[in-house]
């Protein structure tokens, strides 16, 4: 069973035998309650966009409140059944699920058990997510054989990292995480266009900034100063698409120095000027 709530705003599916994908991108909120109970593995790894209020909890003991948000990583074990629920938001998201019965060879599948979590750090299954995407996006080139290597790599994974056969206990939840991760993430948003120097961000999660940098990248897979690149130049993009505001009077709305800053990180970021942008939206 599985019952997202909310509402795609897209949705395309791939599958390979012992492997499917999900892109999507979907509108939660407000109050939105979501279901899953598979008999896959289910990976979700939030590429862009976030909520305003996560909470989650999956059986057998794991409970998460904070948000979603670009980096977060869950793993729900076959089987398990997961309740979420959800504030306003949009995110962009990859689903992988994964057969249990491709477990190494050397496991024997009733000696194992799964730990589930929502919304932690794992670089690794965030790389493999991106990778599986763009062989999805690339029409299956590289083939059967790249896409059974992935779910072996992921397999072992999560037996190494998330089971009671981990080579070393699961990653404790990061310093910023929960409602303290939440409150930087909302303070972000909230003030695109003010400070937000690193400094001012540490202490809106209560840390020396030192200490926040290592943390927020740890549970958010992004560095600080990227993360909130990248969050003005999305609002960049929806005022663009959404307003005749002057391009001048955008950078000042999403905290850009001048046009010409607005364009340069506009242009490394998107692939195209504010102007060719808002053109083509428009077009």
């Amino acid at each position: 069973m599985r019952e997202p709530g909310g509402r795609y705003l897209r949705h395309r599916e791939h599958r390979w035998p012992g492997l499917g994908l999900e892109l999507a991108r979907w509108r939660a909120g407000p109050a939105t309650e979501g279901l899953c109970h598979v008999p896959e593995h289910l990976l979700f790894v939030t590429l862009g966009g976030h909520t305003a209020r996560t909470e989650a909890r999956i059986e057998n003991g794991h409970r998460y409140a904070g948000a979603d948000f670009p980096g977060a990583v869950t793993f729900i074990p076959a089987d398990r059944r997961r309740v979420a629920w959800h504030g306003r938001g949009v995110i962009d998201y990859v689903t992988i699920r994964l057969d249990p019965a491709g477990l190494p060879a050397e496991v024997e599948p009733e000696r194992v058990e799964f730990t589930g979590f929502t919304n932690g750090p794992d670089p690794l299954v965030r790389q493999l997510a991106l990778a599986l995407r763009a062989e999805a996006a690339d029409g299956g080139v590289a083939g059967q054989l790249f896409v059974d290597n992935v779910a072996a790599t992921l397999a072992l994974h999560l037996v190494r990292r998330y089971s009671n056969l981990a080579d070393h206990p699961p990653a404790s939840a990061p310093g910023l995480a929960g409602a303290r991760l939440h409150r930087v993430i909302e303070h972000i948003a909230a003030h695109l266009a003010g400070d937000l120097r690193l400094v001012r961000l540490a202490e809106v999660a209560g840390m020396d900034r030192y200490q926040f940098s290592r943390a927020f990248k740890q549970a958010t897979g992004t560095a600080p100063h990227r993360y909130v690149v990248e969050r003005r130049v999305h609002r960049a993009t929806e005022l663009l698409a959404r307003t005749d505001l002057p391009i001048a009077e955008i950078a000042v709305a999403v905290g850009m120095s001048s046009q010409s800053h607005l364009t340069t990180v506009f242009r490394r970021t998107v692939g195209d000027t504010p102007l060719a942008y808002r053109k083509a939206r428009r077009g």
